[in-house]
């Protein structure tokens, strides 16, 4: 079947969507392992009721672009607190496995020592001899020969035994540098999860408070102008490619008239814009991060000129400050869970005028 025609921008609906999300952007950069919480929670407080329907409209825009922002680098320090309780985990793992190699390693050891104690008190004692006692002691050339023979397998012996103890003692070094260092790493990851931890509470806080602004906004405009925001945008079919991106593109138009939600990954519930990303490859059977940067950073590049269905957009300043992510079905519209107030639409991808670039997903 062909693909819907695009319609025409230029609603009031277009006009929020367009201004919504770059009338504030780059007050917070996205959360890094040690990086600094900049985040300030009184930036976000609601103006006062305004006045009029554009003031109102205004107030919406500047409200609902800082919840998404904050939002977004609320889900990518979520990331960073996975993947540093991912290496705290492994790091953990690595000390089991080197203190078990230390132990074993002192126990050989110590199972040598006693027979290297043996071979250096025999030495002390003299009861090592040389070829030349043998000679002078032996009463025949058989006995001499006997003698020299038992004296090379002593020596043998005990050049084996010290070279076993050697071993052994390498063994344990080695273990204990391993183990060691391992503990390191484990305790540079619980510090890192830990700072983490508290830079995430200081960013949900400031998303809530955000989120609430946002909705508050929203609740403050006229009748006409929220009937132009929740506007189902072009339900018409689209056909996307075949395998993973064509399957990934169908479960997000599926879910078109859901309302937006920050934070929401739950089918016929809510989405925000990663979350549909995320729920709908997962429905092809492709795992894709959670927020909008971090989902950035799979694929393969693409220009904007040669966009096609199944193609991941994204919008922002830089790669760090990327804040929304859609997805296309066709050369020129994308379907995404835009904000506050709105429900997954397809809308025609110039709405938007931050665009940074576009990834490609294998499948």
């Amino acid at each position: 079947m062909p693909a819907s025609r695009i319609h025409p921008v230029g609603t009031l609906r277009d006009v929020v969507a367009n201004k919504l999300r770059h009338a504030v952007r780059g007050a917070v950069a996205l959360s890094a392992v040690t990086a600094v919480v900049s985040l300030n929670p009184g930036a976000a407080v609601a103006d006062p009721t305004p006045s009029n329907a554009q003031d109102a409209q205004k107030q919406v825009e500047q409200q609902t672009a800082q919840a998404d922002q904050i939002g977004q680098q609320y889900l990518a320090a979520k990331d960073d607190l996975a993947a540093k309780q991912a290496d705290l985990a492994k790091a953990n793992a690595d000390i089991q496995t080197y203190g078990k190699q230390l132990a074993d390693a002192q126990a050989k050891e110590e199972q040598f020592r006693g027979q290297v104690d043996q071979v250096a008190a025999a030495a002390f004692d003299g009861a090592q001899f040389t070829q030349l006692s043998a000679l002078l002691t032996g009463k025949s050339a058989q006995d001499f020969l006997d003698q020299s023979s038992a004296l090379q397998m002593l020596a043998s012996q005990n050049a084996s035994v010290l070279d076993t103890y050697d071993s052994a003692v390498k063994q344990a070094s080695d273990a204990k540098a391993k183990a060691t260092d391992a503990q390191k790493k484990a305790q540079d990851a619980s510090d890192a999860a830990q700072k983490i931890l508290a830079d995430l509470q200081t960013k949900k806080d400031a998303a809530d408070k955000a989120v609430a602004d946002a909705k508050a906004a929203v609740a403050k405009l006229s009748a006409s102008a929220k009937a132009a925001l929740g506007a189902a945008g072009d339900m018409g079919t689209f056909i996307g490619p075949a395998g993973a991106a064509g399957a990934a593109m169908d479960a997000a138009l599926s879910q078109r008239g859901v309302m937006y939600q920050w934070g929401g990954e739950s089918e016929g519930v809510g989405f925000d814009c990663s979350g549909l990303m995320q729920w709908s490859w997962r429905q092809a059977g492709v795992s894709i991060p959670r927020s909008a940067a971090a989902q950035y950073t799979v694929g393969v590049s693409v220009a904007r000129s040669a966009l096609q269905a199944g193609d991941l957009v994204f919008f922002g300043s830089t790669a760090s400050n990327i804040y929304h992510v859609g997805m296309m079905v066709s050369p020129t519209q994308m379907v995404h869970a835009p904000t506050q107030g709105e429900p997954v639409k397809v809308v025609s991808l110039s709405v938007m005028s931050d665009y940074f670039g576009a990834k490609r997903l294998a499948g």
